[in-house]
């Protein structure tokens, strides 16, 4: 997916108030919409991407309610519009979606919920999302059940999915959301049965008397059981559930490795760039703490150079297994570049100790992560390893070091390049976390840590 990033965010507001509102190319009405604290604003380039940020948000903590604003110059034509928004109804049935058009035009059956202009105040979408999205025009010749087309026949031929029919709505939903099938896909085969009594098993277990097995190709997914329900039906739902649990499984490789470097298993830099400016506004909306971190390995070509790739590769795996055991669960490891990685130390609700101040507390991790990669023994580096690799980075803190992610991620590289400029093994602080902590050279054996002067 393309976004563009969040643009405002909503607040704390009474439940009910807060509404997500995905602006789908330049509709010209960010400005107004920006006033109103309780709008969390989303810009998208394509209406495909509005259909992806619809469904699975990168923030889930959004609010549940959501507009969808589409400019005239992003807007399907012909009969894709209507597609667009079967899709997005499919993802979310509860979504208004609207164009921006001229001031008092009307819109056709079965397509947008309405035309709106860049006038457009926050009262007035309110008022749109009070009055919700049309309600669909009826649907023709539609599959209900589970498809034959998923059916083994006799020559052998392997199932194939079928489009989704009436009722498969929730399960779609539920699996762009992230979310588990299995209680969406159980009502709708309790339904088509009429057995109330169906349960779903996952796993390889061994069928007892009765039980169906639900199978993808030669993978065992489970077994469907009931005694109400008629056995050929049975059958046809569980071919009907393994694709649908296929598919959800292949989305979540699909998005993991949309989003993780193949290599460290750390987050990508398209993950990071979608995560930080989202990770700012929660900040700044409750009041919390963000420090960025960026580092590099100092003359990591030279030991890609001496050792080969392999040894290069270690390393760079090393490092995100050393940061992993040290941040928070909240933390972000993301590899940004080729030896370039970006940690977000991220409180969204506060620190977990009251009497901890988050500059300090990440100062101490950034150092003792520092120390460890000092002393972690590379087995393709050899009897050199101990003590030869180290990083140099930048920590810079919102807000005093910036209050964008592009001016936050700039002012931690400028601090990481000083690092670099003024001997390599060092962290140098920026003046937001030299407000909480006392920079200089620690005592034993720790790496130095530089503060900015000024």
């Amino acid at each position: 997916m393309t976004s563009l990033g969040p643009i405002s965010s909503a607040q704390n507001t009474a439940p009910g108030t807060g509404c997500r509102v995905i602006l789908v190319g330049r509709t010209g009405v960010e400005g107004a919409l920006r006033a109103d604290p309780a709008l969390e604003l989303v810009r998208v380039r394509t209406p495909l991407d509005a259909i992806g940020e619809l469904g699975d948000p990168i923030d889930h903590g959004s609010p549940p309610r959501a507009a969808v604003i589409v400019a005239p110059e992003a807007e399907p034509v012909g009969g894709r519009a209507r597609s667009f928004v079967q899709a997005l109804r499919l993802v979310d049935p509860d979504a208004v979606v609207l164009r921006v058009g001229r001031s008092g035009a009307q819109e056709g059956p079965g397509s947008f919920d309405g035309v709106v202009d860049a006038t457009l105040t926050p009262g007035a979408l309110r008022a749109w999302l009070d009055r919700g999205p049309r309600a669909p025009e009826p649907v023709h010749s539609v599959q209900t059940g589970a498809p034959d087309a998923m059916l083994e026949n006799d020559t052998g031929a392997e199932p194939k999915p079928a489009a989704p029919g009436v009722g498969d709505e929730p399960i779609v939903a539920a699996m762009l959301r992230g979310e588990d099938l299995i209680p969406a896909a159980l009502a709708q085969i309790r339904a088509r049965t009429g057995a109330p009594d169906v349960i779903f098993t996952p796993g390889e277990v061994a069928p007892e008397s009765g039980d169906v097995p639900v199978r993808w190709r030669e993978r065992a997914l489970g077994v469907l059981r009931s005694e109400l329900a008629a056995r050929r039906e049975l059958e046809r739902q569980a071919v009907w559930l393994a694709g649908w649990l296929t598919l959800g499984a292949q989305r979540r490789e699909l998005e993991s490795a949309a989003f993780t470097d193949p290599l460290t298993g750390a987050w990508n830099r398209r993950y990071f760039d979608r995560f930080l400016p989202g990770a700012l506004e929660r900040t700044r909306r409750n009041r919390g703490s963000l420090t960025l971190m960026v580092f590099d390995i100092d003359d990591f070509k030279q030991y890609n150079d001496r050792y080969g790739h392999g040894a290069g590769d270690e390393i760079l795996v090393g490092v995100v297994d050393l940061l992993r055991s040290t941040i928070r669960p909240t933390d972000r490891v993301c590899r940004i570049g080729g030896d370039e990685f970006a940690v977000i130390f991220h409180e969204p609700t506060g620190p977990r100790e009251p009497t901890s101040r988050h500059p300090e507390s990440v100062f101490g991790i950034a150092r003792r992560f520092q120390r460890q990669v000092c002393e972690r023994r590379f087995p393709k580096l050899g009897d050199e390893a101990p003590g030869t690799l180290t990083i140099s980075g930048g920590l810079a803190t919102f807000p005093w070091d910036g209050t964008t992610a592009e001016a936050l991620l700039e002012r931690a590289d400028e601090l990481a390049l000083r690092s670099k400029r003024e001997g390599k093994n060092a962290i140098t602080l920026g003046q937001g976390a030299v407000r909480a902590c006392d920079g200089g050279h620690a005592e034993g054996q720790d790496p130095p840590t530089r503060r900015e002067e000024g």
